[in-house]
Formats: C-alpha cells, structure tokens, sequence
C-alpha cells in the first residue's frame, strides 16, 4: 500500500532514459525544456463517468528531476484532444513518444483500442491519436488516419529512423509510415515489411540499432500456432535490418536461441548494454537472455543467461516470479554503458504472494554479468508504501532523466496497487547507481483522477 498523495517537491536534489541505453541527447522531451518528461497510461481509468474511458498523466522534468507539481493530465476531454470520452474506449492501451513533425518537441501516440469511429464509410475498431508537443507540454492532437478498409485500427506502434533520412517513422498495423508527419498525421511516404512468416504469430518486436549503422532496425520474437509433435511451439527471432531504403525482410536468427526459446522469455528489449554503440537484445519473462548487437546484427551464438541464482544476483530462482517479465534499459550511473531494469512482479516473499520486486543489473564493457545487482521492493528501506499480496510491484518499467545530468531514473509501476487502481514510483540515481533515498510515488488521488480500477502504470511509451 502507498500514501498516493506523495509529492516531489520535497524531494531534495539527487542524481538522476526507454529500452533505449545511453541514448544521445534528450528521448522524451515533450515541452522542449531540455529535460525529459514521464508519460504513463490509466487506460481502464473512468473520466467524465465513462468506465474505462482512459487517461494519460505526464510528469514534466526540470533542475529538480520529475514532480507530481507539474503533472498533466489527457484524455478525450482535454481541450484540444480529439473524441469523447466514452466507455471502454481504453485511450491510453499504447504509448509511443517521437518527434514526428520534426519541430523539436517529442510528440506522443496514443492508442485508444476500444474506440468506435468511422473513415471513409468504414467502421472502424481502435485509433491512435497524436498529441503535439509544445512549449506548454501537449495543446492540440490529431488522429491518425485508417490504413485500408480493414476495421481493425489499434495495435503496437515502434518509432525509429528506418531509413536513415534523419526523420521519425512508424511501424505498426498497416505499412511503415515515413516521417516527417504533417499535422494531419500523413506521413512523408510509406513502405511495407512483413516482420513474420504468414503461418507464424508475432509475441514482440522492439527497435534499436543493433548493427551501429545510424539506422534503426527492428527485431521480434514469433512462435507457431500449431504445436509440433511434442506438443511444444517452436520459438523464434527475427532480424529486421533498417536501411536507405528502409526496413529490409526480416532474416532469422536461427542459433540465437538454441532450437527453442522458453516460452515465458517472450518480452523483448534493446539498449547498448556493452557501450559498443549497438544495441543488444535482452529476452525476459523467466530468465534474463542476452544476444550482443553486431556489425552484422545480433550475434548468432548462445544467449548469455542471468538467472536469479547468477551470482551477485539477490534472490532464488523460481520459474513463477516471471523474471525480466518487464524491461527497460538505461544509464543510471553515468558510466556510458547501459543498465538492466528487470521486473520480477510475482516475487513471493515475507508470507507475501506476489508482491513484487525488480533488479537494477548493471552494465559493463563485457555486458551486465549479474555483478552489483540491486533488488527493490515496497518493503525496500526509503521506498514509500508497503508491500502487499497481489500488488505486482515492477510489472511495468521505464527510465527518465528527469533531472538532465546524463543519469537515466528508474521508474516502477505497480498495476495492481490499492485494488487495481495502480501506482508509480520514481527512484533516483547517482554516481553509484540507483538509491531509494529520495524516491517519491503517486496514484490516481494525486493525479486528481478516480481510483477505481484505473491500472495507472499499464503503459509507458515504447
């Protein structure tokens, strides 16, 4: 249980980026002012008395690092956002931060999975909106118009640079969209890459640059739909390489993985754990598998495994913890190589099921090797609230640098918090890496928005 009502303010100044590890410049800045700014998700939030109309808050960063003083909150009823809201409209099921105007200010796209509309005499299931940024955070969106006549509209959205012009493109449901996007949401030109084999479903896909080039690529995990004779799925990775013209067809990474992935190692991350300036594939969800960015895309040799028995690892291995079942990846202490946030949301411990935890593993010229790992629960000395059954602590992650000194802060959802209204808690970060010393949470009450069934901490941007 937290105290929701926490605010940052009081927090004195200490040390303070997504997947994406020690990424130049600022990744998520949306009002311009040089810091970078949290953007999470309530999308089964009621609003306006809608039952799972959905929101989205945004904590502003500034010299103080992020504070619950300059949050915001959007919805469908915030001036200058497109829609109503409306029941089950879920606005907040996806998050994706970009400039994709090319104007300076990170943009946000936002997926509404529920929403009902109609284009060209079609209806239509699930938008994404955009909302600008500006130099007062986010004052006018857009809605991002259909692809096809299919209905189905929503769905996972990745940004990069696939192509290498310098402007943000999009990859989801549809074709790759080409930036730089003009108001209406029209991209510069589009393309099309079949990320998977017809007769294959598609768990995940991440971007980075994993090959070093400048441009980014795309990497994803399927399996099949049909079980082999052993009444097992085969599992699989796919290399997506970005180039000048674009996103090429995917190649698989056949040794990567040995013959099978587990099937719980089905989340993806990437982020330059090694400082080599390409991005590695780290593989949670049971054990932590990490495959090294190359020159010619993910090495194709056996994953490095860190389990919760590797040493320097706190904790015991237990396959029901869904170890790495979240990821994030960032600098936390300014040392130039990446660190590994890794959620571990069903960790039992004190008579407690499921409360959860997560580690902070740290990078290093060879890669993390477990060494130095930091464990965090609600019951952590200087974390707020208190560990309870269920509540799922680290089932979300993301890192901001909130504050602008080049230190990545962690942040932690718990879905589940305060009967499903959910939680966020930022951490800070130094020179020595991550402390709870100064850390903050806030909720729903303190966002000014209803508790009840909200899930705050569902989605950070991709």
């Amino acid at each position: 249980m937290v105290a929701v009502a926490l605010a940052a303010a009081s927090v004195g100044v200490v040390p303070s980026g997504h997947a994406q590890a020690a990424a130049a410049g600022v990744r998520q800045d949306f009002n311009g002012d040089g810091y970078e700014d949290l953007a999470v998700a309530a999308p089964d939030a009621t609003v306006d008395g809608k039952y799972q109309a959905g929101y989205v808050a945004v904590l502003y960063g500034g010299p103080r690092g992020l504070n619950t003083v300059s949050k915001k909150v959007y919805s469908q009823a915030f001036a200058g956002v497109p829609g109503t809201p409306e029941a089950s409209d879920h606005f907040g099921s996806g998050l994706t931060a970009a400039d994709l105007d090319g104007d300076g200010f990170t943009d946000l796209l936002v997926e509404a999975s529920g929403e009902q509309w109609v284009q060209g005499g079609n209806a239509r299931h699930g938008n994404h909106t955009v909302l600008w940024g500006g130099s007062g955070g986010f004052a006018s969106g857009n809605v991002m118009p259909a692809h096809g006549s299919q209905s189905y509209q929503a769905g996972d959205v990745l940004a990069g640079d696939f192509n290498g012009d310098g402007h943000q493109d999009l990859r989801g449901a549809g074709p790759v969209r080409f930036g730089p996007f003009g108001r209406d949401v029209v991209p510069a030109s589009t393309g099309d890459v079949q990320l998977v084999d017809g007769d294959m479903m598609l768990l995940d896909v991440v971007a980075g640059d994993v090959d070093g080039d400048g441009i980014t690529d795309l990497v994803s995990m399927s399996r099949a739909y049909d079980w082999d004779d052993n009444h097992e799925y085969g599992y699989y990775l796919n290399y997506v390489r970005g180039s000048r013209d674009g996103l090429l067809p995917p190649v698989l990474i056949k040794d990567a993985q040995g013959e099978r992935i587990d099937p719980h190692d089905a989340t993806l991350a990437l982020g330059d754990l090694n400082g080599d300036g390409r991005a590695d594939l780290v593989m949670g969800g049971y054990a932590l598998r990490i495959v090294y960015g190359t020159t010619g895309g993910p090495a194709a040799a056996t994953p490095q495994v860190i389990t919760q028995d590797t040493p320097g690892v706190p904790g015991v291995q237990e396959r029901t913890d869904d170890f790495g079942s979240s990821l994030a990846i960032g600098d936390v202490d300014g040392d130039g190589y990446g660190d590994l946030l890794a959620g571990i949301p069903r960790e039992d411990f004190g008579g407690l099921h499921f409360a959860g935890t997560f580690a902070v593993v740290p990078g290093g010229p060879g890669g993390p090797t477990g060494a130095g790992t930091k464990v965090f629960s609600q019951n952590s000395a200087d974390v707020p609230g208190t560990a309870e059954t269920q509540d799922f602590f680290g089932s979300n992650l993301d890192v901001v640098d909130g504050n602008g000194d080049g230190r990545a802060e962690p942040v932690a959802a718990a879905v589940q918090e305060d009967t499903s209204a959910g939680a966020v808690w930022v951490f800070r970060s130094g020179s020595g890496g991550v402390t709870a010393k100064g850390s903050f949470a806030f909720g729903p009450r303190a966002l000014g928005t209803v508790p009840s069934g909200a899930h705050l901490g569902d989605r950070f941007p991709r």
